[in-house]
């Protein structure tokens, strides 16, 4: 358990990281406070400041997608950035600038400590309380920390719609058709998180995160057609 000093260390690291210094303290102890802490210690939670984060980094990304990707459609620009803002990507940076081991959470958690879901959330909190400490360029910074190696925007490929070409590709090959459904789902109301199960025939191909169902059937059918793609050159090199 970090004592307080430890935690101030960490906290300055954590602002180094992401490029930015508050001014008010009390929001980053905000952004990195989950509701089990909250609700044992009367303090306040942070899903206010990830449903302004959420909003914030989609607006942020269609914007720096909408300038890299000229020549893309609305359907592949919503495909990249379904890939951009994906809880598994959020999560991945969360932990790689140390946020994760930050985040407050209440005795039931604190064992298995924060997961992937409680960690991407914490990352858009993080960009919330960004931008309501320092405005929207500066939460455009923060932000650009967290795609500076992001390949979708530094060389994004310009494909069709993933699912229409997913299913001309399983149509020529006479392997049916994709079958998507929804999984599970996650987070507040106001900022639902969708998994969608990708399968073929019997055979489940790809399970994907989105911050709509079209979002996340969007990125399964990117990976399911990476996978086939990937199969069907094995196969080549085999043979």
């Amino acid at each position: 358990m970090q004592n307080n000093s430890e935690r101030e260390k960490l906290l300055a690291l954590l602002q180094n990281k992401i490029g930015y210094e508050f001014s008010a303290a009390g929001l980053l102890e905000e952004a990195l406070t989950h509701s089990s802490y909250a609700n044992e210690n009367a303090v306040r939670c942070n899903e206010r400041l990830e449903f302004l984060g959420d909003a914030v980094l989609e607006l942020v990304v269609s914007e720096k997608l909408f300038a890299a990707c000229p020549d893309c459609d609305e359907g592949r620009l919503t495909s990249l950035r379904a890939r951009i803002v994906c809880k598994e990507s959020l999560s991945k940076w969360a932990c790689s600038i140390g946020l994760k081991k930050l985040i407050r959470l209440g005795n039931n958690f604190k064992k298995s400590g924060a997961n992937d879901s409680i960690a991407a959330d914490c990352a858009e909190a993080i960009f919330g309380a960004v931008f309501a400490d320092g405005g929207y360029s500066a939460a455009v910074s923060a932000i650009s920390v967290f795609l500076a190696d992001k390949d979708e925007i530094r060389n994004p490929v310009i494909r069709k719609n993933p699912k229409s070409e997913l299913q001309e590709y399983t149509q020529a090959h006479s392997m049916g058709l994709p079958v998507y459904e929804i999984a599970a789902q996650s987070g507040p109301d106001h900022a639902l998180s969708f998994k969608v199960r990708l399968t073929l025939g019997k055979q489940v191909l790809s399970e994907e995160w989105g911050r709509s169902r079209k979002e996340a059937e969007f990125s399964a059918a990117e990976k399911a057609l990476k996978k086939l793609l990937r199969g069907r050159s094995n196969e080549g090199d085999a043979g």
